[in-house]
């Protein structure tokens, strides 16, 4: 009878759910990165980067000085209303009387970047970011991510205002249109007001880039009405995002300080992710299988990146990632990190 009991369908499905939160550091690549050394290292592309932003962060700041310039009041004041088009479109409604887990796909618009191997880093050319927006947004992608940053990623800094311009006349036709999330180096609150100046409803924030800023950034999203992605890597990185507020989580398999793919890095963090934030996989992500196995693990939807290229139907790839139905979301011990399916 005793062994009747613990066999028990919901017995051994709360004994696989211990053993999931149980951390195991082995299915990590990165576990350490401590908060001071978050930084750009010196030497990395992300230093030379950085560097280029703080020259570009200066100008700015030197071009919008007055008490009426739009980007300085939109530092200045309490936005009264907040915009959660971010959250709405990647956290997708449950599927079913159950409720059951879905999935959301954010593609990452960018000609090429600079991880990975010297060879491959050019992704994808396209000379009107504004039309290739829409194909994506007719394809049924849930958010864009519009790169702005010229020399790594081919970025244009006109792309995300035409990327806004373009979707907004989807919207007058009825059609879907997901929100923009700018992606840049962003280190300083101007960046984020001309983001918004723009038209985009969210920003990237990336936690080995700005460090402890990362407090301020999203204490001025905040005063500015808007939402922040934050991309992190390692356990720390997480950790102390979450102790800054952070709800919104990009966790990204490659290492951007040493430029290497850590396959299963976002599986082994999924058990760290509290169950009411929202996070999404990033890296190299480009099949169903590979989707599917991070919705087991409680993911709420994939970054299609540089993937992209190995996506024979994009229409057809995301289709699929959205008839995916995990768990419900209200499951489990309030942690993600459950690779169980229904």
């Amino acid at each position: 009878m005793i062994v009747a009991f613990l066999t028990h369908p919901y017995w051994v499905l709360l004994i696989v759910l211990i053993g999931c939160y149980i951390f195991d550091t082995t299915a990590i690549g990165r576990t350490e990165r401590s908060i001071t050394s978050m930084s750009a290292v010196s030497g990395t592309y992300l230093h030379k980067i950085v560097e280029r932003k703080k020259i570009e962060v200066d100008r700015m700041l030197r071009m919008h000085q007055s008490d009426s310039d739009p980007l300085v009041m939109r530092m200045s004041y309490i936005n009264s209303q907040s915009n959660f088009n971010i959250s709405k479109a990647l956290r997708r409604d449950g599927y079913g009387q159950d409720e059951l887990h879905t999935m959301s796909v954010l593609v990452d618009m960018k000609r090429r970047s600079p991880t990975g191997r010297v060879d491959l880093r050019n992704i994808v050319e396209y000379s009107s970011a504004a039309k290739f927006s829409e194909l994506l947004a007719l394809g049924g992608a849930d958010a864009l991510m519009i790169n702005t940053e010229e020399i790594e990623y081919g970025g244009k800094v006109t792309d995300l205002k035409d990327c806004v311009k373009s979707l907004k006349s989807l919207k007058a036709n009825n059609d879907k249109a997901p929100p923009c999330i700018h992606k840049d180096i962003i280190i300083h609150p101007v960046q984020i007001a001309q983001a918004l100046e723009d038209g985009a409803q969210g920003v990237l924030l990336i936690a080995a880039i700005v460090g402890s800023d990362l407090e301020t950034l999203l204490d001025s999203c905040t005063i500015m009405g808007t939402e922040a992605i934050v991309e992190v890597h390692t356990p720390n990185e997480l950790d102390f995002a979450l102790s800054k507020g952070a709800t919104i989580f990009l966790v990204n398999m490659w290492d951007r300080m040493t430029n290497r793919l850590y396959p299963d890095q976002a599986k082994g963090m999924a058990s760290m992710l509290p169950v009411n934030t929202i996070a999404v996989a990033a890296g190299n992500i480009c099949t169903l299988e590979h989707a599917s196995e991070l919705g087991f693990y409680g993911y709420d939807g994939v970054v299609l990146g540089r993937g992209i290229t190995q996506v024979p139907d994009i229409k057809a790839y995301i289709d699929s990632v959205h008839s995916f139905a995990g768990s419900p979301r209200s499951f489990g011990l309030g942690f993600k990190g459950l690779p169980w399916q229904s």
